[in-house]
C-alpha cells in the first residue's frame, strides 16, 4: 500500500471511495461525484491511499485561514479497515500541514462516530464543540482541534 498526494486525474476514483463509504444520511445534502471532486481539488488537498493502484480510502484537508486547516473527509473502504490505514492518512496529512505551517487543525464527527473520534484523540485533538443538530436534524456533531 502506498500512500501519496492525489493528482487531478484521481478525482474519479477519490469521488467514488467516498461514495462507497458515504453515511446515508449525508446523501442528497453532498453529491460525491467527479466534478464535485474536482473543483474540491482546485483548493483542497487529498492524500490517497493505493492498494495495487486502486484508491482504497483518502483524506481531505483544506488551508481555512492563514494558519488554521480542517480535515474535511477520512475514510478507509470497509474491507481494509483495522489495518491502520486512516491512522497513516491522518498522520501524513498532520505531517503535511505541519510542513505548512498551520497553527491549528480542525475536525468534525458524527458525535457518535467513536472510532473517528478516538482516532483524533490518538493524535492529540480535544473536543471543543458539541453541535445539535448541525448539519442534519437528528445528527449531533462533534468538534475536535489540535494545535500545532
Amino acid at each position: 500500500m502506498k500512500i501519496r498526494l492525489a493528482a487531478a486525474g484521481d478525482a474519479r476514483d477519490i469521488a467514488d471511495v467516498i461514495k462507497r463509504n458515504s453515511q446515508e444520511d449525508y446523501m442528497g445534502y453532498v453529491t460525491f461525484d467527479y466534478q464535485y471532486i474536482k473543483d474540491k481539488m482546485k483548493k483542497d488537498f487529498f492524500f490517497v491511499v493505493e492498494d495495487y493502484e486502486k484508491i482504497i480510502g483518502c483524506i481531505r484537508i483544506s488551508i481555512v485561514e492563514l494558519d488554521l486547516a480542517e480535515i474535511r473527509t477520512l475514510c478507509v473502504d470497509e474491507e481494509y479497515r483495522k489495518q491502520g490505514i486512516a491512522t497513516k492518512l491522518l498522520d501524513q496529512a498532520i505531517g503535511f500541514l505541519a510542513e505548512k505551517s498551520m497553527r491549528k487543525i480542525v475536525a468534525r464527527s458524527k458525535a457518535d462516530n467513536k472510532i473517528a473520534i478516538n482516532l483524533f484523540k490518538k493524535f492529540g485533538f480535544e473536543q471543543e464543540g458539541y453541535f445539535r443538530e448541525h448539519y442534519r436534524k437528528g445528527i449531533d456533531i462533534v468538534q475536535m482541534a489540535k494545535f500545532l
